[in-house]
């Protein structure tokens, strides 16, 4: 349900890949066993990410040329993003070379993910009342508990039994919950805020009272029936102008995502701006690597 920190593994690889530069007879390793040229090293690194790092390296080009990225946009997305690790109990640094990553590596990767997010919601528009209305959802935090089923029916029987019950709500969630985190604990989120759960559910969540037990919402996972246990209230350090900016481009994002679940669009996007620019792969071992965006070779 909540949110998780952004996968490393392969963006590591290909981002060490587009740093290494080009090939020669350089040495980049000597040894009394041998030495490693950049020419040696080139074909290697080629042979087992080289068409993810021209992929990321193209992409990456294009979408610098169409929308902008600035330092304090990247600055906010990493401490964002620190948070999010260290509340898990992990130290930055430590997190990122289990991921074989530097923080700028981390840092040029957030930054792609940002000109990404740029291309995805150009052209949606967020009206200034509806950022106002997430703005006051984040000076409330809410608790509540919740019981997931695959289907209306089954979504439906259940609250059929809690109307005549609702006392039962924590014994159904531990019978019935296919949310397997919660079910344990009678279906119990804990607290959260408007940008930590599925928009179906923060949506139905936020305009209920307290003790409320909802009808069946349905989401991306399935069917819930939420209770609010609680709520209470969150200070804001910033005054709405401040942030308004920034939350119309969470709502554009999240907009963006529910009508392009698996990113067509924006790969669309990144395709025309790809023959835009008239690529030519020169290395014949590659020519097919942005087949994806720009059609096969052969």
């Amino acid at each position: 349900m909540k949110k998780t920190v952004l996968t490393l593994t392969l963006a590591a690889s290909v981002l060490g890949l587009a740093a290494c530069g080009n090939s020669g007879d350089e040495k980049v390793v000597t040894s009394k066993v041998g030495d490693v040229t950049q020419e040696q090293l080139y074909k290697e690194l080629k042979e087992t990410a080289g068409d993810q790092a021209l992929q990321l390296i193209m992409i990456e080009k294009v979408l610098e040329n169409k929308y902008k990225v600035s330092d304090k946009e990247v600055d906010a997305r990493y401490k964002e993003q620190k948070e999010q690790i260290e509340a898990q109990g992990q130290d930055l640094k430590t997190y990122l070379a289990s991921q074989g990553m530097t923080e700028d590596t981390f840092k040029r990767y957030l930054k792609l993910n940002l000109l990404q997010e740029k291309a995805q919601t150009d052209g949606i528009k967020i009206s200034d009342k509806e950022a106002k209305e997430y703005y006051d959802r984040t000076k409330k935090e809410l608790k509540a508990s919740h019981i997931l089923v695959a289907d209306e029916k089954e979504a439906k029987k259940i609250e059929a039994e809690l109307k005549k019950d609702p006392k039962k709500f924590a014994e159904l969630a531990k019978k019935n919950s296919t949310d397997q985190g919660t079910a344990s604990k009678g279906g119990e989120l804990g607290w959260f805020g408007p940008n930590q759960m599925v928009q179906e559910f923060t949506d139905a969540a936020y305009v209920m009272k307290k003790g409320e037990i909802s009808e069946p919402v349905k989401s991306s996972y399935g069917y819930h029936i939420i209770k609010l246990e609680d709520t209470r209230v969150k200070e804001v350090s910033k005054s709405f102008d401040d942030e308004k900016d920034a939350i119309k481009q969470t709502l554009a994002l999240k907009k963006a995502k529910a009508e392009d679940p698996n990113s067509t669009k924006l790969q669309e996007k990144i395709a025309k701006l790809m023959k835009d620019a008239d690529i030519k792969i020169k290395d014949k071992d590659l020519k097919d690597a942005l087949s994806s965006f720009l059609g096969s070779s052969k």
